[in-house]
């Protein structure tokens, strides 16, 4: 995986880099969200910790959106 400056664009080798890509970032995601609150967050705070979150990380969402799109075509899915 590198990334090529004159197009602004991640190239990956193949579908397995791809989803190895996918899977680890998937995983820091997750770790990230589950130190959103704790016991004492009532709901609605959870709820604005979580949409502060995603506004936060938009970027990376939005990749993990995409390579998951991907990775739905190129499986056949």
């Amino acid at each position: 995986m590198k990334y090529n400056p004159e197009e602004k664009k991640m190239q990956f080798v193949d579908d397995m880099e791809v989803r190895e890509f996918h899977d680890q970032l998937t995983e820091l995601m997750r770790a990230a969200m589950s130190r959103v609150g704790d016991e004492n967050t009532s709901d609605a705070q959870a709820l604005k910790l979580t949409q502060d979150f995603f506004t936060r990380y938009a970027a990376l969402t939005e990749m993990l959106s995409g390579l998951r799109a991907h990775l739905k075509r190129s499986s056949g899915r």
